[in-house]
């Protein structure tokens, strides 16, 4: 098995600012954050778990709404159902345009993406895994090296 780092797709924990206003008026604090309804994706999504981690320095388990769809996450949070963490190239036009906030400007979670195929199908998927690092270029982050 042959793999080759991407890149980080940042995520961006957002909210509408309506949200923001009456969950967190006093500011993205842990009380607040604990009490505030997030959204998750499904079981397996740690996403908001370790933005929350990053964040404060520990799990925090607030309420949650489950919404197996990336874009019944977008239109959930910009309908003010709970805050959550979209991927920054679906929610730029979002928040550019001030329909979404950041939770924390200056927080955002980076989640490195690799290219991963067997040794055995290599020179017949060479094209297609050129193709896929030059476009993953112009979007990810590059992946910062430990």
């Amino acid at each position: 098995m042959r793999q080759h780092a991407l890149g980080a797709l940042r995520y961006i924990a957002t909210a509408s600012p309506e949200f923001m206003a009456r969950w967190f008026s006093g500011g993205v604090t842990e009380e607040a954050t604990a009490q505030a309804p997030c959204l998750t994706f499904n079981r397996k999504d740690r996403l908001q778990q370790l933005w929350l981690e990053q964040a404060f320095g520990r799990d925090l388990a607030p309420p949650t709404h489950w919404l197996p769809s990336t874009q019944a996450f977008v239109d959930a949070a910009l309908a003010g159902l709970g805050w959550g963490l979209n991927p920054e190239p679906l929610v730029a036009g979002h928040l550019k345009s001030g329909r979404l906030v950041p939770l924390r400007a200056n927080l955002p979670l980076d989640v490195p993406l690799y290219w991963q195929q067997s040794r055995s199908v290599g020179t017949a998927l060479a094209n297609l895994r050129k193709a896929v690092r030059a476009a993953t270029k112009e979007t990810l982050q590059p992946i910062a090296v430990e």
